[in-house]
C-alpha cells in the first residue's frame, strides 16, 4: 500500500492538473506565512473545503516596519528548514525580486511544474515572479493592469467631455495630458487640478522604460525618465497638481472630492480598495454597494461619478506572490512536496478557482483564459461605482501591456532615491538637472555597492 501511494504521489508532481492525492487517514500540515490576511481568506474559501487532509498553519508577519521581511530573513538565514519555517510564503510586489533572486525560494520546477502549466499566465506577473536568469520562482493569482480614473462630472464641466472615448483622447499620451492639465487649470481658475501630485504618475510612466534600473549589474537611466523628470518640472511650476503626496490625507481628500481633482492612476485592487472605500467620509467596511452610495450621497461624496480609461500608457501596480521555502523542498518527502505544490496550483493556476475567485469580488486574475472567460460569461455587470462602465474589460486591454521583465530586486530602494535625491529636488527647483542626476548616481553607489554606477 505504502509503495502504491509512493507511485500515485510521484505521478501528482509530474502532473500539475492532476489533484492532489492523500490517504484518508494520513494529514499534510503546511506552514504559511504572509504579511496580511489575504491569502488565508483564500485558502479558507478555495483550498481548505476540497483539501481537508492538508492542514494551513497560518503565520502573519505585518509588513509595518519591514516586520514580516526581517522575520523572513532571520528565518532563511539561520533555520530555513525548521518546522516552524514557512513552506510557502507571500511576496509583496516591493520585494519580490528581492526573494526570487535568491536562494530562500524555490524553482517551481523542483516541485513539479512545467512550464506549459504557465501558458495562460498575465505575462508581466509571470515574469515579476521570475528571477534574473528566467527561473520561475513565485506565481499570482491575480494581476494588478492599471488604468485612469477621473470624475465624470469634472470632466465634462471644465473640459467638454461627456464620454470615456472622448476623456482618452484627453489623455492619450504624456504631452496631451499635460495638455488637457493646462486646459483644465484654466478652465477651473486653478480650483481643479489634473492630479494630486507627481508621485500618481510615477507607476504608470515607469512601465514605458526600456530597460530598468539595473541591466548586467549596471545603473541604467532610461531616456524616458529624463522626459519624466521635465514633464514634473513643468506640471510644478505651472500649478497643475494640488502638491500633496501618495497615500496621504491629501490623497483620500481628492478622492472624496474635498479637494477638487480629476484624475487617479489606479491599479485593479486600487479600484477596489483604495478609491471606492475612500469616495466618502464615513465608508465602513461591509457596506453594500447601495449603503455606499447612499452614505456618499449624505456627504457630498463621489461615489458613481467615476469613470475608466486606459490613460497614456499600459502598466501594472502591485500584487502579491507565492513563492516556495527552497530548503523545505530540499528536504521534504513526497507527500509534503505534493501538498506544496497543490496549494501554489490552487490557488495561483487552477482555472476554475481563479473564476470564483474573479466573479466572488471582482479581482482581476492572473490567467489570460480565466480572463477571457470571464469576458465572454457577461460577468463583467455593469459597476454603477463607474456610472455603469464594465471594469473588467477595460482592465484585460490593459493586461498584457505591462513589461514586468524591467523590474529588479534593487527597484525599491532606487525608486525611494530617485525621488529624494533626483526628482523632488529638481522638479522644486532646488536643483539643476546634473546636480540631481550626480547625487542619485552617488546615492545608488554608496547603497549597492556591487553595482556598476558611472
Amino acid at each position: 500500500m505504502k509503495k502504491l501511494l509512493s507511485l500515485v504521489l510521484a505521478a501528482v508532481l509530474l502532473m500539475s492538473t492532476m489533484s492532489f492525492a492523500v490517504a484518508e487517514d494520513e494529514t499534510v500540515t503546511l506552514v504559511v506565512w504572509s504579511f496580511s490576511d489575504e491569502i488565508d481568506g483564500l485558502i479558507q474559501k478555495y483550498f481548505t473545503p476540497t483539501h481537508p487532509n492538508i492542514k494551513i498553519e497560518y503565520q502573519i508577519y505585518p509588513n509595518d516596519g519591514n516586520q514580516y521581511t526581517q522575520k523572513v530573513d532571520s528565518m532563511m538565514a539561520a533555520t530555513p528548514d525548521a518546522a516552524e519555517a514557512p513552506d510557502v510564503f507571500a511576496l509583496e510586489a516591493a520585494y519580490v525580486k528581492k526573494y526570487v533572486d535568491s536562494d530562500y525560494t524555490a524553482d517551481l520546477l523542483d516541485l513539479g511544474f512545467t512550464a506549459d502549466d504557465f501558458a495562460s499566465c498575465i505575462p508581466a506577473m509571470l515574469q515579476i515572479g521570475q528571477n534574473e536568469a528566467g527561473v520561475q520562482k513565485g506565481l499570482a493569482w491575480q494581476s494588478t493592469p492599471g488604468a485612469l480614473m477621473y470624475r465624470a462630472s469634472l470632466a465634462e464641466q471644465y473640459l467638454g467631455v461627456t464620454t470615456p472615448e472622448e476623456m482618452q483622447e484627453k489623455v492619450a499620451d504624456w504631452d496631451t495630458f499635460v495638455e488637457t492639465a493646462e486646459e483644465l487649470k484654466d478652465a477651473s481658475n486653478g480650483e481643479v487640478k489634473m492630479v494630486i501630485c507627481g508621485g500618481d504618475i510615477w507607476n504608470a510612466y515607469q512601465y514605458q522604460r526600456a530597460e530598468g534600473w539595473v541591466v548586467d549589474g549596471k545603473l541604467v537611466i532610461d531616456d524616458q525618465l529624463y522626459d519624466y523628470l521635465d514633464m514634473l518640472k513643468t506640471m510644478e511650476e505651472d500649478d497643475l497638481t494640488h502638491k500633496g503626496s501618495t497615500w496621504s490625507e491629501t490623497w483620500y481628500a481628492g478622492m472624496r472630492g474635498e479637494l477638487p481633482t480629476l484624475c487617479f492612476f489606479l491599479p485593479t485592487w486600487g479600484l477596489h480598495y483604495t478609491l471606492k472605500p475612500n469616495c466618502a467620509s464615513g465608508i465602513a467596511d461591509g457596506m453594500t454597494e447601495e449603503e455606499m452610495k447612499a452614505q456618499s450621497d449624505a456627504t457630498g461624496g463621489t461615489y458613481g461619478d467615476w469613470r475608466m480609461v486606459a490613460g497614456p500608457v499600459g502598466y501594472s501596480w502591485g500584487g502579491t506572490w507565492v513563492g516556495a521555502n527552497a530548503a523545505k523542498v530540499k528536504t521534504a518527502d513526497e507527500t509534503k512536496l505534493a501538498a506544496m505544490k497543490e496549494l501554489i496550483r490552487v490557488l495561483t493556476l487552477d482555472e476554475d478557482t481563479l473564476y470564483k475567485i474573479a466573479v466572488d469580488s471582482g479581482d482581476f486574475v492572473s490567467s489570460n483564459a480565466v480572463v477571457e472567460k470571464v469576458l465572454n460569461d457577461d460577468i463583467d455587470d455593469a459597476n454603477p461605482f463607474l456610472g455603469g462602465q464594465a471594469h473588467y474589460q477595460i482592465f484585460a486591454e490593459a493586461a498584457n501591456l505591462a513589461n514586468g521583465a524591467i523590474m529588479s530586486r534593487y527597484d525599491e530602494t532606487i525608486n525611494s532615491l530617485f525621488d529624494t535625491q533626483c526628482v523632488t529636488p529638481y522638479t522644486k527647483g532646488e536643483k539643476d538637472l546634473d546636480t540631481a542626476i550626480a547625487d542619485f548616481k552617488a546615492a545608488v553607489k554608496t547603497q549597492f555597492s556591487d553595482l556598476v554606477v558611472e
